[in-house]
């Protein structure tokens, strides 16, 4: 079948007699943004046919829109950092008038990336998909940049009041380890924060993606255009840094006897293995 049999099928009234003319400028045009391999010419034409556009309104400049957002919503490497370069990295500037912290705006920018890059749900294709090839892309990123930022800025302000409780640790059935758990509990809320606030922003949100998104391991790998083999490794080492960062905050705090300081750093380790989830979750806004 044809390109021009393809969107027709999909559109047959907003048919156009120079259709041909215009498909074929439209993928010369997304061939021509040079990506890590050429447009999938029939994908594009699906795309095209999704458009409110007729085919009179395209324009070469939508073309490379939609052929970027479809390599990456293939997960192209090339195109994520095309994405990346061109897009989010204006968000900063279009942001400085709040003045928000560095981590705050890490935390923006990738909150904006899973917004458009992962898909929100399985089977459907990635919101930059339905988004691009009307030029309006710096726009959507810059309302939805600024709508991410507020509600971070909302959420900073409940975290004190919120995070206690998901902090603490349990009871324990041994009554020593119950009262060095009781003893122990803000400090070991406070060197949790702490290790949070020392991972990298990657590891911080691959974090938050798996644990508390529930974000899959093959939609990872596909968001961060690498294997899935990369992506257990990366959290698996994310994890276990996340684990030492706060046992080290925890000795730096407590002057305890050596025996004591075993028997809470038992508890540190089972609590974290167990609630991981629970606890990135009081945390999740200290950014």
């Amino acid at each position: 079948m044809s390109l021009a049999a393809i969107y027709r099928a999909l559109r047959p009234e907003l048919d156009d007699p120079d259709l041909d003319a215009r498909l074929d400028a439209m993928c010369a045009a997304a061939d021509a943004a040079a990506l890590e391999r050429p447009c999938d010419r029939e994908a594009l034409v699906r795309a095209l046919a999704a458009l409110s556009e007729p085919p009179a309104g395209w324009t070469e400049a939508g073309a490379r829109e939609l052929a970027l957002a479809l390599g990456c919503a293939e997960g192209d490497e090339r195109a994520v950092r095309r994405f990346e370069s061109l897009y989010l990295g204006n968000v900063p500037q279009m942001l400085a008038h709040m003045k928000l912290s560095e981590s705050t705006l890490d935390e923006v920018i990738q909150r904006v990336r899973d917004r458009l890059l992962v898909a929100p749900s399985p089977g459907a294709p990635p919101r930059i998909v339905e988004y691009a090839g009307r030029g309006r892309l710096p726009g959507l990123i810059k309302v939805t940049a600024v709508r991410i930022a507020l509600d971070l800025v909302r959420d900073e302000r409940r975290a004190d009041h919120d995070e206690t409780a998901a902090l603490e640790l349990p009871a324990e059935r041994d009554p020593e380890l119950a009262f060095l758990a009781q003893a122990y509990r803000s400090a070991f809320r406070e060197a949790f924060a702490s290790a949070v606030q020392e991972l990298e922003p990657r590891e911080r949100n691959l974090l938050r993606l798996h644990f508390l998104d529930r974000v899959t391991l093959e939609r990872l790998a596909t968001m961060y255009a690498v294997h899935r083999a990369t992506i257990v490794r990366q959290l698996a080492a994310a994890r276990a840094k996340l684990a030492e960062r706060t046992e080290a905050a925890l000795r730096a705090r407590l002057q305890i006897r050596p025996d004591e300081l075993a028997s809470v750093m038992d508890l540190i380790r089972s609590r974290m293995d167990a609630s991981v989830d629970r606890l990135l979750e009081s945390v999740d806004h200290l950014d």
